[in-house]
């Protein structure tokens, strides 16, 4: 059966959609192999010297190191005050208040991050947090609450009062109707909300520049300052390390069955 010719247009035309998108990282990863110092297509040779160079250079394992500990510290820090938050609007009844709790809540997901650097500098400058790990974690999540909020309020509006009835008439307490009902009502949101989170702190960078110098320095400022520094592939190994790392820890999510209950069927 021949294809329509609108389907054949349309296919053509998502392909090219993929291969613009693409594009990028292709030329980032063809780059990071080359022998040559700077980019030519079709590369002239093979090498991996420039991971070895990353390897040996010492500027990327502990910022690495530091971002994922923060994008974990932040993600969960932002659960603790996100669950709260989500579940006292939803028991709020539909005000003008209300909306204007969640728009606040939401806030940082619209003002540019540039602002949020230049204010969170200034503040920090006056308390000496600084290039300190509380004021990253302070500034991380910031940035990534809206995202957990937003899906765990989601999660929360879906939860039916009749369960927290049916625990409670049937002698549950109301620490084992929050752990046994709610909790469970909450984990879609959780989940997608933690990974949200998760990928918005450890890729996050003009916020990061603007509360550290050298001490607690986050992988993507490390990049930052390397390409400013030198011009050659260390960066695109680095950055395709990156790819990979994000592609296994995306399987590894898919095996364990967390990214089916992001669309609500369970884990």
């Amino acid at each position: 059966m021949m294809k329509r010719p609108n389907h054949i247009a349309f296919t053509c035309f998502v392909a090219a959609i993929y291969v613009f998108l693409l594009a990028p990282l292709a030329i980032v990863v063809l780059f990071s192999f080359s022998d040559k110092s700077y980019f030519t297509f079709p590369p002239s040779g093979f090498s991996l010297n420039w991971y070895q160079a990353a390897w040996e250079s010492g500027r990327f394992g502990m910022p690495a190191l530091r971002s994922i500990l923060l994008a974990f510290g932040s993600a969960g820090l932002s659960a603790v005050l996100a669950v709260p938050a989500a579940l006292a609007l939803r028991r709020a009844r539909p005000s003008v208040w209300k909306r204007g709790v969640e728009f606040v809540l939401l806030s940082p997901l619209i003002v540019p991050a540039l602002i949020i650097g230049i204010a969170l500098l200034y503040y920090f400058l006056n308390y000496g947090l600084i290039d300190t790990v509380a004021g990253l974690v302070i500034a991380h999540t910031l940035l990534v609450f809206p995202f957990m909020f937003r899906s765990v309020l989601v999660s929360a509006m879906e939860i039916k009062p009749q369960l927290e009835e049916a625990s409670e008439l049937l002698g549950a307490s109301p620490w084992r109707t929050f752990r046994s009902v709610i909790l469970h009502g909450l984990a879609p949101g959780l989940t997608s909300g933690s990974i949200f989170a998760f990928i918005v702190s450890f890729d996050h960078f003009t916020v990061s520049l603007f509360v550290t110098q050298s001490e607690q320095v986050t992988l993507p400022v490390a990049l930052y300052n390397y390409v400013y520094d030198v011009n050659d592939p260390v960066a695109a190994a680095v950055s395709t390390a990156l790819v990979v790392f994000g592609m296994v820890l995306a399987i590894g999510l898919q095996k364990a069955g967390l990214l089916d209950s992001i669309g609500g069927r369970p884990a």
